[in-house]
């Protein structure tokens, strides 16, 4: 079950993307969808919280969404299918829907930092010099705080500090590809949850279900999984990749499905 305490930090941010009250009493398998605030980057957004579903849309698009969102169970609402089926209606106004996204938080009860000197407040000839091709989860615009570690001039690691509005701020982070597996991540994500909770904001992060070793890091430094998320996002239809990680080192992994069985519609992503 979710954590009450948490869910009630967020729960303003919850309320004010969607443009009405997370009700007290929606609890079991009960849905909402209404008409939302309308976030020009995102029209539709939905949250779930255990078995509970609130979903904001423009008004016109309802009459198509509601049998949509009537037809699922939330679990399979918040899954791929969900995200397929609900870009049906989606698309044709050029919008995709990407989800689920998990979000974790964390307050001063449940962070568990790790202690490292490591990571330094970026200056702003530091961060104006980021390759944004490889800190591409990071906050590029002028976020609240950002952490490096640097080994020699070269920066391995990056956390940023995003706000999101009614105290949520967002902890973005990448290390450099060569360099992961090393605990870097969990030093700079330390010190920005640390920044966070001196300056009086709620710590936040979002990591998908399939990016394993970000997930166990994540939950290693006391964030607890709160709810999920789908936004309808302008743009092509995306996919999540395959799952990152492995159960334990060394375990070999394999596809249970033959190449030619795969999705042959995936395209690569544009560089």
């Amino acid at each position: 079950m979710t954590n009450e305490r948490l869910f009630e930090h967020v729960r303003p941010w919850i309320e004010k993307q969607l443009g009405f009250k997370w009700r007290a009493a929606l609890r079991g398998n009960s849905v909402d969808v209404q008409a939302g605030a309308g976030q020009p980057d995102a029209p539709l957004i939905g949250f779930k919280v255990d078995s509970a579903v609130a979903v904001a849309a423009p008004e016109e698009w309802l009459p198509w969404l509601r049998p949509v969102v009537a037809g699922l169970h939330p679990d399979q609402l918040f899954s791929d299918l969900g995200a397929y089926e609900l870009s049906r209606v989606t698309l044709p106004h050029g919008y995709a829907v990407w989800g689920p996204v998990p979000n974790y938080v964390a307050d001063r009860s449940s962070w568990k930092p790790v202690a490292d000197r490591r990571p330094r407040p970026l200056t702003r000839q530091q961060f104006e010099a980021v390759d944004w091709k490889v800190f591409w989860h990071c906050e590029r615009n002028a976020p609240l705080a950002s952490f490096g570690i640097y080994e020699g001039d070269r920066l391995v690691a990056l956390t940023t500090v995003g706000d999101r509005g009614e105290s949520v701020w967002e902890i973005g982070v990448d290390v450099a590809p060569e360099h992961k597996g090393r605990r870097l991540g969990s030093a700079v994500v330390s010190a920005a949850g640390n920044w966070i909770h001196d300056n009086g904001g709620i710590i936040h992060a979002t990591v998908a279900f399939w990016n394993v070793p970000s997930s166990r890091n994540m939950r290693a430094l006391g964030m607890e999984f709160v709810f999920s998320a789908l936004h309808g996002k302008k743009g092509p239809f995306r996919v999540p990749p395959q799952p990152l990680g492995t159960p334990l080192p060394g375990v070999a992994i394999q596809d249970l499905y033959p190449r030619w069985a795969m999705n042959q519609a995936i395209q690569p992503k544009p560089e």
